[in-house]
């Protein structure tokens, strides 16, 4: 690779990680906002249900609110599929708890809430891993689908 070849590649690098720091941030605050916490109370990995509060009516608020804020628009039923993959809802979450299969899947689409993906997970539990930065993973992938 060349200088320039290289120097354009950590320019390109640095932009992407300012772009993800900036969505990340205002993903933190619409948070904060949304389960009326201040705004140092949030970080990025805390569980919106479990350590913040936040209940279904919340995390709807939430979900408008980033959609209002980024321009994007993000289903239920996307964010269902986006955790199953390819699996078929028996493979996923036979009888409603989480296949092994599954929680490796859940593991490595939500990284951030990893210790907390276990055996025995309920499908209807999906949401209480939720976090900011899982929001803030949804729309850099939107972003990044939009070309």
């Amino acid at each position: 690779m060349t200088t320039t070849a290289a120097t354009t590649n950590d320019r390109a690098d640095r932009a992407e990680r300012a772009e993800r720091a900036e969505i990340e941030e205002k993903v933190r605050l619409l948070v904060a906002e949304a389960v009326g916490r201040p705004a140092d109370a949030v970080t990025m990995d805390a569980s919106l249900i479990n350590d913040l509060g936040a209940d279904s009516l919340t995390l709807l608020d939430l979900v408008f609110m980033i959609e209002r804020a980024f321009a994007i628009q993000i289903t239920r039923g996307e964010i269902e599929q986006t955790a199953r993959g390819d699996m078929t809802d028996d493979q996923f979450a036979p009888g409603g708890v989480i296949s092994e299969a599954g929680l490796e899947r859940l593991r490595a689409l939500m990284p951030e809430t990893a210790a907390r993906i276990q055996s025995g997970l309920r499908q209807s539990q999906i949401l209480t891993l939720f976090s900011a930065r899982t929001f803030a993973s949804i729309v850099i992938a939107k972003r990044v689908a939009a070309g």
